[in-house]
């Protein structure tokens, strides 16, 4: 059995134990009441298409809903943009200057840039 180390105290124990650094919030129940222990915060990051960052924090089930809903839109979006590039010709990892005027129209209508479609696009 391994020793339960507090986070605190993590220097006095030398090399690399994870296991023994992550403080345990049931150290001080009783077995009968673990269910009645602490809550735990569901931190998520979610980097989108633009390489925009999204740092959701959910406390209980209804925000983790609500986060759930909120990354579902994003990954519908990326879904419907990525099939929209895949049906153009690929070759040396760029789509055809001569397709390019196609694809601005169709991805125009999600509210891309102009420079957000060349960067898709490959140019």
């Amino acid at each position: 059995m391994s020793k339960i180390v507090e986070f605190k105290n993590w220097a006095n124990y030398g090399g690399n134990r994870l296991g023994e650094l992550i403080e345990n919030p049931y150290i001080h129940f009783a077995g009968r009441k673990m269910s009645q222990g602490k809550k735990t915060q569901c931190i998520v990051e979610y980097v989108d298409m633009f390489n925009r960052k999204h740092i959701i924090v959910c406390n209980n089930r209804t925000q983790m809903k609500d986060a759930q809903s909120f990354l579902s839109i994003f990954k519908s979006e990326s879904a419907k943009v990525k099939s929209i590039v895949a049906e153009y010709p690929i070759s040396f990892g760029r789509i055809p200057k001569k397709f390019m005027k196609e694809l601005r129209n169709e991805l125009k209508q999600f509210g891309l840039s102009y420079s957000f479609i060349n960067k898709l696009a490959g140019y």
